[in-house]
């Protein structure tokens, strides 16, 4: 394996990369919390409805609002109330129920060590998938072990306008940061969410247990795609410097 640029930025996904979860538990307990938190304002029917409807707005790729102006239209629509009301409300609620998941993370093996490795050679961006505010996704970094300074910048729902893994949302990185794909890696652990990045030239690597680092070919890639541990992604960049 070797890169064919110079990498000067690593964007560095979040879930899954840098910060495990038991997807289990945790969905059932922020349900559950949500919904507790939310029932006063709401039916139970009104509630899914909002949920499913912010999901799917987040597929959208062309919309004019950041993506946390958009929740906050869904919730003021759906529950009945002026949209500075229905900010507040999402404000509260994830603020109330955040705090209580922290039991269902765990730090991803290797990354802290990397970070602190890359921290004085590149750039780093945290670019996580933008559906949470910043102070949550600074939570969250310390639920990883991690100090948010590490990161330049996050990418939270104030500041996007799309989500993973719509090509918008990687252009606007690389728009926001000044950024070349070219020299700009992404780092991330699914393959659905962080291969189509390529699809802007941004090149990836995939994090995660495999017997054999690799070189990954998707057929619609514009940049180079790899797949294979920390151990291996540190080599990967000190062999191309």
């Amino acid at each position: 394996m070797k890169l064919k640029t110079q990498i000067k930025n690593l964007l560095v996904d979040l879930d899954g990369t840098l910060l495990g979860n038991h997807n289990v538990p945790l969905t059932i307990d922020f349900t559950k919390r949500a919904f507790k938190h939310l029932k006063p304002y709401g039916s139970w029917t009104s509630i899914s409805k909002t949920l499913f409807q912010i999901f799917r707005e987040y597929e959208n790729e062309k919309a004019t609002l950041p993506n946390h102006d958009r929740v906050v239209r869904l919730f003021s629509q759906n529950l009945n109330m002026e949209e500075a009301k229905a900010d507040e409300l999402l404000r509260q609620t994830v603020c109330e129920v955040f705090p209580n998941l922290k039991r269902h993370f765990f730090p991803i093996p290797g990354a802290k060590a990397f970070l602190e490795w890359a921290k004085p050679q590149y750039k780093l961006i945290l670019a996580t998938n933008p559906v949470w505010p910043e102070d949550i996704i600074h939570l969250r970094i310390k639920w990883a072990g991690l100090d948010p300074s590490l990161f330049e910048s996050v990418t939270h729902a104030h500041r996007m306008h799309a989500c993973k893994p719509k090509g918008r949302y990687y252009e606007e990185i690389l728009e926001q940061e000044n950024l070349e794909a070219a020299h700009t890696l992404l780092i991330g652990d699914k393959t659905s969410m962080d291969l189509p990045a390529t699809k802007v030239g941004i090149p990836v690597f995939i994090v995660g247990e495999t017997r054999e680092a690799r070189e990954l070919k998707p057929v619609y890639a514009r940049a180079q795609a790899f797949q294979g541990g920390y151990g291996d992604l540190k080599r990967l960049l000190s062999d191309s410097k």
